[in-house]
């Protein structure tokens, strides 16, 4: 039987020792065939184009039995650059770096509601992953950066500040809630 070259392959990274040269992952990504990771390891261009592309990386990326949330999630809900720290939902803590990024634990309570699974990949919902934005630090991105993120979620996920606001009101001892709630209420008239 031939082979279906239009199947996705089970493993979307590329490690630089599957190429024919060491100068090949460098020449690749500068072609933009590829984005890399680090220096051994990439994703084809074309996954980060799809929803289940990005969702594939990303489930090869994070720790084993965690959940994809904040930017990580951003990425894959939305695309863009892979983000410079790998976010997740566990009660473990990992001190070793993935593909030269740092994991970055929040250990927030996840109901199902809150989840949503795209192929291997468990991942906060749009809404839940809007909310973890806003509950980042205030050093962690610029303002105009997380409005940005949080209304492209709202707009192509199809959900509502009151969404948001419902989530955080059941999870008010949340570090930040208060300053997340306010920012929900604030943009709730823009909608």
């Amino acid at each position: 039987m031939p082979h279906d070259t239009t199947t996705t392959p089970s493993d979307p990274l590329i490690k630089a020792d599957q190429l024919p040269g060491p100068l090949s992952l460098n020449r690749l990504s500068e072609l933009g065939v590829i984005h890399k990771l680090d220096a051994a390891t990439a994703y084809r261009a074309e996954d980060a184009l799809t929803l289940y592309g990005r969702a594939m990386v990303a489930a090869k990326v994070i720790p084993f039995g965690t959940i994809a949330c904040a930017l990580t999630a951003v990425w894959v809900w939305l695309g863009g650059e892979f983000p410079d720290t790998v976010d997740v939902i566990s009660a473990s803590h990992y001190r070793a770096l993935v593909f030269g990024r740092k994991i970055r634990v929040f250990n927030r309570k996840a109901p199902p509601a809150h989840l949503s699974r795209l192929g291997p990949l468990q991942v906060t919902s749009p809404a839940r992953t809007a909310c973890d934005l806003a509950l980042l630090p205030l050093d962690e991105l610029s303002r105009h950066e997380a409005n940005e993120m949080v209304c492209s979620l709202m707009e192509t996920h199809h959900f509502r500040p009151a969404d948001c606001l419902e989530i955080l009101e059941r999870n008010r001892y949340w570090q930040n809630a208060p300053r997340a709630r306010a920012f929900f209420e604030y943009i709730q008239h823009c909608f």
